[in-house]
């Protein structure tokens, strides 16, 4: 393996509590990994596992295949993020460091008061990150009952007692629930079904938010954000990730 390849999977190794996870590139077997696994651990006696992720995610839940490479074979750890501390298994929720800023950012901008509701919540930081940054209640809703267990633990974890879980499909438990001053909609794969839904339960009236995550495909040259906020008529957009050459997550900050 090259001094340049090595490099580069160095580079996609994130830290989830005691458990390192290397990105696995599409040229390499989780086996070339092993190595790379014992110098974590030898270097970092606080890693107690190393897994690999493949690229991308499946089905409803958007959870990422993962292969264990050495240490204890345990993928639940406590993940700590922006002051708070979250119990989860990566490998049967949606996780992505990736997020982190946006985990702060959204959450930064609540209101003393509002009323939020996180449409697809996971395992909950959108969620309680809003509470404890002054919304008097938030909705958190998600059809993974993965999802739905971690949430109910994480409150309890951080004392967030304000955030409500909701087991069950976003698009039809909205439709329960009061309307929001804020909505927070990270699904970039329905991006325009999650917006005209949240259309419909956001307060408005030029002082409500929804903060749409998108998934932008552009030409040579283009902007994604000027597209993304051209698109949902935006005030504000910032790119998450790069999915591959044109196609970007993306998240828009709509004043309604």
């Amino acid at each position: 393996m090259s001094s340049r390849r090595r490099l580069e999977i160095w580079k996609r190794i994130e830290t989830i509590g005691d458990i390192a996870v290397i990105g696995i590139p599409f040229d390499v077997s989780p086996q070339d990994l092993v190595q790379f696994a014992e110098q974590i651990m030898k270097d970092n006696p606080h890693v107690k596992s190393v897994w690999g992720r493949l690229r991308g995610t499946e089905g409803d839940y958007r959870l990422s295949h993962y292969v264990h490479l050495l240490g204890d074979k345990r993928s639940e750890t406590i993940y700590r993020e922006n002051g708070a501390s979250f119990f989860l298994d990566f490998t049967k929720v949606f996780f992505s460091q990736t997020l982190s800023y946006e985990h702060n950012r959204i959450p930064s901008m609540v209101r003393k008061g509002e009323v939020v509701i996180n449409m697809f919540s996971g395992y909950g930081p959108f969620s309680i990150l809003s509470l404890l940054r002054g919304a008097e209640k938030v909705y958190s809703i998600d059809l993974n009952p993965f999802a739905y267990y971690y949430t109910l633990v994480n409150l309890e974890l951080n004392k967030a007692y304000g955030v409500i879980p909701i087991l069950g499909d976003a698009f039809k438990k909205v439709y329960q629930l009061e309307e929001a001053d804020r909505i927070i909609c990270p699904l970039p794969e329905r991006d325009e079904e999650a917006f005209e839904v949240a259309k419909q339960k956001v307060k408005g009236k030029g002082n409500s938010f929804i903060h749409l995550f998108a998934r932008i495909q552009v030409k040579k040259g283009e902007d994604p954000r000027k597209v993304a906020m051209q698109k949902f008529k935006g005030e504000f957009a910032r790119i998450v990730r790069s999915v591959k050459p044109g196609l970007y997550h993306v998240v828009v900050d709509i004043r309604v």
